[in-house]
């Protein structure tokens, strides 16, 4: 990030302060607030974190750390770089408005929902995915231990070790010894925590060498790029010793973010992993509804006697460039990608056409409806952005645009549509009718359509469900 003229405040105010006093100060003010709606969300914080280091040439005690007055005022100007048209901190960050705002949902937003990622991938790492070894082709568990010296049973023990720690010495740096010092499990000492830090922290060179990631030393996108603590949560400090910042980022890279290490150690392996388990898991999500049956390719079908769902599954639909910049042309080259979403949505189209010529008893043709439903992050997917550049694409194929018959959505959609399911005994394939039939429903996000259907018919409870999967994960791992 860069600073000009009168917008330079708070780097002035960021580079005399003692860096290591403001970055435990952060800490602290991080765990004491929570998360989710706190009055300085983590993604504030840590933009604030990344300027501080990007900045400070490694020289900590000149001056005092941040008052609390000033890190408000730093977090303020750091979400303006987000989300303002114009510019703050001298970077320029107007764009056309859906660009702009596929960007910002795309560094905002992931960071804030450790309630879905954490069960979910926990789901997906720790239940589902150890089964599908031998048929993916990818001994993933024996992979990790020999690779980096420590294994995932014990990098959750450790994280969540660090996890507590933090809630209760805010601010404190920690080294290993010390650290295994506090964990009562057997066969993790402090060789195992040694090499739990050697993947999980960095020193703040590296921390600065990944700003530029992915879209490079453009200050327009510089904003949007991907945050370093999703990798390195943790940091390595001059005196040796490690910091968790904002230990949001630490809960989500001992459990989302496994796969930075996976995807090193065998990429190929890991696509075919994370696919299965992938499929396996929305199989969960529908699981107890009348009528479900696979289909080769990653596709679930819900058959009921006048309605057939049929769910597309797919992992990853867009990279990191698109994330980043929310240009349409980065966007369409990820989307029409082969095996990206334009493919999914001619195929689901074939599985639509197919399943509706089977019809009802009574002759007439039975209700469809289809959904791709994506495990990373997808936001806006059913808007008219997205919706847009594909059936851009589809035109450019010589094949006709989407209508509300296909819908696009990431997990938590249907998440909370199964949990909904389950909470009202309505089944999906009715639910998923009434938010196709209706145009008011049709382009909403599946969460938002979820949350207005709760609002109707369960007045007065909670809007956020939990599906009957979370709660096996929570039982596990998490506790009540």
């Amino acid at each position: 990030m860069t600073t000009n003229g009168p917008e330079s405040l708070p780097g002035d105010l960021l580079r005399t302060r003692d860096m290591e006093g403001t970055l435990k100060f952060i800490t602290t003010v991080s765990i004491e607030q929570g998360g989710v709606g706190a009055a300085l969300p983590g993604h504030q914080l840590a933009a604030v974190v990344r300027f501080l280091l990007e900045r400070e040439p490694e020289r900590d005690g000149r001056g005092e750390p941040l008052t609390p007055g000033e890190l408000m005022l730093c977090c303020e100007l750091a979400s303006e770089v987000i989300v303002s048209p114009d510019s703050a901190f001298g970077v320029p960050v107007s764009d056309t408005a859906w660009s702009m705002q596929h960007r910002a949902a795309y560094q905002q937003l992931p960071d804030g929902e450790a309630s879905g990622y954490v069960p979910r991938s926990l789901a997906l790492y720790r239940q589902i995915a150890p089964g599908l070894q031998d048929s993916s082709g990818f001994a993933f568990e024996a992979a990790y231990e020999q690779a980096y010296g420590v294994t995932i049973d014990q990098v959750w023990v450790i994280g969540r070790a660090l996890w507590e720690r933090s809630q209760e010495h805010p601010g404190e740096s920690i080294d290993a010894a010390d650290l295994a010092s506090h964990i009562a499990v057997d066969g993790v000492g402090a060789a195992q925590v040694e090499s739990f830090f050697a993947i999980m922290a960095c020193d703040y060179a590296t921390f600065r060498s990944m700003l530029g990631v992915p879209s490079g030393e453009d200050p327009h996108f510089e904003p949007y790029n991907i945050n370093p603590f999703r990798k390195f949560p943790i940091l390595k400090l001059p005196d040796g010793k490690y910091l968790a910042p904002i230990r949001s980022y630490l809960m989500r890279r001992i459990t989302h973010g496994l796969y930075y290490d996976l995807i090193e150690l065998d990429r190929g392996g890991f696509i075919r992993l994370v696919a299965n388990a992938y499929f396996g898991y929305v199989g969960k999500l529908i699981e107890g509804q009348s009528g479900v049956r696979s289909l080769p390719g990653g596709v679930w079908l819900i058959d009921s006697a006048d309605t057939t769902i049929v769910i597309e599954c797919i992992t990853r639909p867009f990279g990191a460039m698109s994330r980043s910049t929310g240009n349409r042309e980065d966007l369409r080259a990820d989307l029409a990608r082969r095996g990206g979403v334009v493919d999914h949505v001619i195929r689901l189209r074939e599985q639509l056409d197919a399943v509706a010529t089977t019809g009802r008893s009574d002759g007439t043709a039975k209700r469809t409806a289809g959904l791709i439903v994506a495990l990373e992050d997808f936001y806006q997917a059913n808007g008219p952005f997205i919706r847009g550049v594909i059936d851009e694409e589809l035109e450019a194929r010589s094949f006709a645009p989407m209508d509300a018959s296909i819908q696009l959505a990431h997990v938590s959609g249907l998440e909370a549509l199964s949990a909904l399911s389950t909470r009202t005994d309505v089944p999906i394939t009715e639910l998923m009718a009434a938010k196709v039939e209706r145009s008011e429903h049709g382009g909403l996000e599946l969460d938002a359509f979820v949350r207005y259907q709760v609002a109707t018919l369960l007045p007065g409870q909670d809007p956020l469900l939990r599906p009957r999967v979370f709660d096996d994960v929570v039982a596990a791992y998490l506790g009540p």
